[in-house]
């Protein structure tokens, strides 16, 4: 133990006898971990996010009208009103294939901004309570009642409250519940309804005077959601709904993909930069302390000559570069934190806008990124000094001295 803090007492005094250039190195450092932790801290906020809010979507298949893969995962991700309609016979259909558990309506309309709607464009979803799977199990807060026809369930990043009432084309609704967040923008920010209930708006929109009605129709639907048999074969089950021309099959790993296709794409010129950057570090490094073991000669060979071991001298210099390099990674990680929080807001609207659903993630998973980061960054150093630090190591006392005069 007493070794342990002469040596540290020893690389502190070392380090700051250079100010600039030591500076200089927990820059370099700062630089390379803030990248790294906010590269990975943005993607990893995205991918749980997203493995989160299909968690909870709860539905193996998603069958949408052919033409409307894109609309659609536009919809689930960033709950933008997106409207296509084809014939509900399709769930019958989809339910008499063998392996299909459930099967589950949902009827996508968007409102508009007038004396009959106080929300302005929002994006209303009528459901089939008697089927559902995907709404109700996933309500956080709710009033005590059983739901009916003129309630409606907002999502988590919704504005209304439990309680509140809404309009919607003349229609007024009570806010029955509201779901948690699960960063998929369909069921964060839309308004659930029932689906005979949506039926009777598109009806009634009709009669309303300066307002364009819904196009829709009873028997029309815009998705329908499909929950599988345990141990039901998902590929045959998606080949034999594709079948049917009219329609595509959805997926979740047919969204994972997308997004992480994007997400590498929107991020892959950061990466590469961190790369070259921890590649460049390590050389740095390595040069600097190349130089650094030149200056010291003297000094190591006097250690050496009053009985320090080669193993000590080796600690020595490693002790210094960890030291240097740990506090480096610290500061990029705060500097990191700090940035990403000012900038919030701008961040999360802007992976929006990519269809990329996002939360924060969780204190644990910050510590735990933050944490990697800094090892990283003190990996590059003890990287960069093992050899320097080898080298010094190795100096014969005397020939030290004498060539350190």
């Amino acid at each position: 133990m007493k070794h342990r803090l002469s040596l540290l007492f020893l690389s502190m005094q070392n380090l700051t006898r250079r100010p600039f250039r030591t500076y200089a190195l927990v820059l370099a450092i700062a630089i390379v971990s803030g990248a790294i932790f906010s590269t990975t801290t943005l993607m990893w906020g995205v991918n749980s996010s997203l493995k989160r809010g299909l968690s909870k979507f709860g539905a193996d298949l998603l069958v949408v009208p052919r033409g409307s893969l894109i609309s659609m995962k536009s919809a689930l991700l960033t709950g933008e009103p997106s409207v296509f309609y084809m014939d509900s016979d399709i769930l019958k259909t989809i339910a008499s294939i063998k392996g299909v558990k459930k099967v589950s309506p949902q009827l996508f309309l968007s409102s508009v901004e007038g004396d009959c709607c106080v929300m302005g464009n929002a994006f209303i979803i009528g459901f089939d309570p008697a089927t559902d799977f995907t709404v109700l199990p996933w309500i956080e807060e709710k009033i005590e009642a059983i739901f009916q026809m003129d309630y409606a369930i907002v999502g988590g990043s919704n504005s209304y409250n439990v309680g509140d009432d809404i309009f919607f084309y003349g229609q007024k609704l009570k806010v029955f519940g509201k779901l948690g967040r699960t960063g998929v923008g369909l069921y964060d920010n839309a308004v659930f309804i029932n689906i005979e209930k949506a039926y009777s708006m598109a009806e009634e929109s009709h009669k309303l005077p300066g307002v364009s009605p819904l196009k829709i129709v009873r028997g029309q639907i815009s998705a329908s959601l499909v929950q599988l048999d345990l141990g039901a074969k998902l590929p045959f089950i998606s080949f034999t709904i594709s079948k049917n021309p009219d329609v595509k099959v959805i997926t979740a790993g047919n969204i994972i993909t997308s997004v992480r296709q994007n997400l590498v794409a929107l991020f892959s010129s950061t990466l590469i930069l961190s790369i070259v950057l921890i590649i460049a570090n390590t050389l740095m490094i390595s040069a600097i302390f190349s130089t650094i073991i030149n200056e010291r000669k003297r000094e190591l060979g006097l250690l050496r000559a009053i009985g320090a071991k080669k193993i000590s001298i080796f600690g020595l210099i490693i002790y210094e570069a960890t030291l240097l390099t740990s506090f480096g990674g610290f500061l990029g990680v705060a500097v990191g934190i700090v940035i990403m929080r000012i900038y919030q807001r701008t961040i999360i609207f802007n992976l929006k806008s990519l269809n990329m659903p996002y939360i924060w993630p969780s204190a644990a998973s910050i510590v735990l990124l933050a944490v990697a980061a800094i090892g990283i960054a003190v990996v590059v150093g003890i990287t960069g000094t093992f050899y320097p630090a080898l080298r010094g190591s190795k100096l014969h006392p005397y020939d030290a001295i004498r060539a350190g005069e």
